[in-house]
This record gives C-alpha cells, structure tokens and sequence, in this order.
C-alpha cells in the first residue's frame, strides 16, 4: 500500500494537488451518515485528495488547453486533472476503486463529508466550534477537492489525528462570528466569507490567495468570468505571436 500511496502522492503533486493522505474506510464509516463503499472487505483504504494555491497554474493551462470557459471551470478542471492521474497511475489500476467529489450531492448517492475523511486522514481537524477543517500548515487556506476509495485493505496503524487547539479563543470566536453572519447571509456575501479565512491567522502569510486567483474566487473587484477571458484573451495573442514567429 505504502508504494502506492507514494506513487500517488508525486503524480497528484506534478498537477498541483499537494494533500494525498489515506484513511481508514471504517473510521470514517463509524463517524458518518453518509457511508463509503468499503468494497465487503475487512478495511477498505480511501484517500483524501486535496490543494493549496500551488494548483492554480495548471487550472490557467486547463483553460488554455481546451480554450473555452466551461460551465463550471473550477469542478470541470478537477475532475478533468484527478480522473487522468488515477487513469494513468499503474498500481491504483490494479485494484477495483471509486471516485468521489466534494461536490456530489447526496441525492448522487456518492456523497462523502469530505471534511471527516480530512479529519480520520490526519490532515485538518474538523472544529466542530468554528464549522471549519483547520490545517496546522495551511490554515483555511486549502481545499479538499476528491476522495478515492480503493479495494485493498489498510496496512499499519491509523493515521495520527490533528490536533484540535490550534486556534485562540479569540480566533475561534471571530471564525464562528462571522460564520453565523455568513450562515444568516445564506453565504451570498463573499467579503463575509472572505472574513472567516482571514480570522484564521495560520497560513495566511504564505499560502492566502493572491493576484488571479483571489479575484477568481473572491470577485469583488472583478467577476470571476473576466479572470477566465483574460486568459484565454492572453493565450490567444501568445498563439498568434508563435505564427508570426513561424513566419
């Protein structure tokens, strides 16, 4: 299992997506509402699959690539990026596996509470107080985007779960803060949000969203679909400039 995992790991990380941990199928199944397919086998393995700011680049080259802007960029670049890796990785094919997304609804009847894979993986402990996965690294800065679910029983012990206090009392109660304002907003006010991110002190400095990126999800200067055009505007004049070069 160790090799697989690790495999995994590098070809997820050459797209961007920097959290590739395992997790103990039961565990999860024990905590959830919603079950994982463990495959009738005694310890399923899944894995969390998730990303920093590190991926944004290869979004740019996704658009680019297929030159147009899809009716959901973000959930088409992902599933375009995580159905390849798992495609093209050799080991994972030996084995009977699903894929999930933190998008699926729970009328798909592949729904998962990504955030409590996250927990069982060792990745971010789910803050129950706050509502939010907070990463010791990263802080709210990451998103946890898949989860796969493999027929091969887990090997060795169960990841070590995330500590739970790493956030102050006055950090916590800004989060909740503006959470409730967001939750009474029905989540529409993006500077709200945007608010519950920056209450969270940890990963700010190095891994808040910047530049392109920022505007993409937070567009309050710009709209979301005027980063996307501008992208394709600037691959279009780089694509026209190679011609003339030719010529």
């Amino acid at each position: 299992m160790d090799n697989l995992i690790q495999s995994l790991k590098k070809d997820f990380k050459e797209k961007g997506f920097d959290i590739v941990e395992p997790f103990r199928v039961n565990e999860y199944n024990g905590a959830a509402l919603h079950k994982l397919n463990n495959f009738e086998i005694e310890d399923a393995t899944g894995i969390i699959i998730g990303c920093t700011k590190n991926f944004w680049k290869h979004f740019e080259e996704f658009i680019k690539r297929i030159n147009e802007i899809p009716k959901d960029p973000m959930n088409s670049f992902v599933i375009d990026t995580i159905e390849n890796v798992i495609k093209n990785n050799q080991k994972i094919q030996e084995y009977e596996h699903e894929i999930r997304y933190d998008f699926n609804t729970p009328a798909s009847g592949k729904y998962v509470h990504i955030q409590t894979c996250g927990h069982f993986a060792g990745v971010a402990a789910y803050d129950q107080d706050v509502m939010w996965c907070v990463h010791p690294t990263y802080g709210l800065w990451f998103v946890f985007r898949s989860v796969v679910i493999i027929k091969i029983n887990y090997e060795g012990k169960s990841p070590v779960l995330p500590p739970k206090d790493l956030l102050s009392d006055f950090d916590k109660s800004e989060m909740k803060k503006h959470t409730q304002i967001a939750i009474d907003e029905g989540w529409c006010n993006l500077e709200t949000r945007l608010k519950i991110r920056d209450a969270c002190p940890i990963g700010k400095e190095l891994y808040r969203y910047e530049g392109d990126m920022f505007d993409y999800f937070y567009p309050l200067k710009r709209s979301s679909k005027s980063v996307l055009e501008a992208m394709l505007v600037n691959n279009s004049n780089s694509n026209g400039k190679s011609e003339e070069q030719k010529e």
